[in-house]
């Protein structure tokens, strides 16, 4: 991480210093996944406080211009005796506990949030980051077209999406993003449905949404098919207009468009098929450390479609008691335009 990014927030945020306490954070300033780390960056020094369990591998990571101290990362009394040191006298902080804030307001003239100023910058993502998370979308890729010729009847939600993981991580994957969606029949009407020992049989409708991460960065997708012939007659003619509505969502980005007009556009397309009620979720949302994050493309959203972030377009239809479909791509914005991370077919399969 550059040094002048770190200091151009701190100018931004009109504070003398920056207190970065969350994973996701540390891990975009520091350059290194480390639960149990806080760095403080004044105008003339950032140090990365760990412990000694992380301290040998944190060397091997966070930047050369870093300075490591060996210190509990929530000894925030002595941490503050550092910034006073540099001469702070206002210090930037992300959300930090109630007792936390109590101690630094008794240290520094003026304690101010500035969470959204420091995570700011993760909606445009580096070619580095891009390059992680497209790596991610193409285990996914691989572990779904891995598992269709494995799945059988009889195997319960929680044997499909373990399975799942199981190939991502052997695809080269290097961990779960967020806990497998894997459900069957009138489960799949439950847009985060929990899976459970729910048994496969033939008729059955299938929605798997799941990713992987690699090098700290997520990834995200969602494919939904039958085994066998669908028990429920409406099942074909209904991810067909999805799928029309997704790519849709899919096609329409440009570089400054409102990602509330992309919401609407779907939606809008939905309402005219009639199954607009349905869709009960915004469109999609950014993926980077943090597998929902900034852009985010529902109907109250004020963000804007910029090159070199990457989000999801992802709508579904949740029909109680008879089934739902969900439909969702990772996609970059390059050069103006939409290109999709995942490859995977997403056209209607019957196994």
């Amino acid at each position: 991480m550059n040094s002048d990014l770190i200091q151009d927030i701190i100018k931004k945020s009109s504070v003398d210093a920056l207190l970065i306490t969350s994973t996701s954070n540390t891990l975009y300033y520091g350059g290194y996944s480390n639960p149990e780390c806080t760095i403080l960056a004044t105008k003339s020094n950032v140090y990365y406080f760990t412990d000694d369990r992380y301290t040998l591998e944190a060397k091997q990571y966070i930047p050369d211009y870093f300075k490591l101290v060996s210190l509990a990362c929530s000894d925030f009394k002595t941490i503050c005796g550092y910034a006073l040191n540099d001469g702070v006298k206002v210090l930037g902080t992300e959300s930090v506990t109630f007792n936390t804030h109590a101690l630094l307001s008794q240290q520094f003239e003026k304690v101010v949030d500035v969470e959204s100023i420091i995570s700011s910058p993760r909606m445009i993502k580096s070619d580095e980051e891009i390059n992680n998370i497209a790596y991610a979308s193409r285990c996914n890729d691989a572990a779904f077209n891995a598992l269709l010729p494995q799945i059988k009847e009889g195997m319960t939600e929680l044997e499909m999406g373990y399975l799942l993981q199981y190939e991502y991580i052997k695809a080269g994957g290097e961990g779960i993003a967020f806990d497998t969606i894997s459900v069957f029949g009138e489960h799949t009407a439950y847009p985060h449905g929990h899976p459970g020992h729910t048994k496969l049989k033939y008729g059955d409708v299938v929605t798997l949404d799941f990713g992987t991460k690699y090098n700290g960065y997520c990834s995200d997708i969602t494919r939904s098919f039958s085994f066998g012939t669908p028990s429920d007659p409406d099942y074909v003619k209904v991810y067909n207009t999805l799928l029309e509505a997704q790519k849709l969502g899919v096609e329409i980005v440009r570089e400054g468009m409102l990602c509330s007009d992309a919401d609407k556009a779907v939606r809008d397309y939905l309402k005219s098929k009639d199954l607009a009620q349905y869709f009960t979720h915004s469109l999609g949302h950014g993926v980077g450390i943090d597998i929902h994050e900034r852009p985010f493309l529902s109907g109250r959203s004020k963000d804007v479609f910029q090159n070199n972030q990457i989000y999801t377009i992802e709508p579904g239809v949740y029909i109680n008691g008879k089934f739902g479909i969900r439909i969702e791509d990772s996609l970059c914005l390059k050069d103006g335009n939409p290109v999709t991370l995942n490859r995977c077919n997403k056209e209607l399969i019957i196994l």
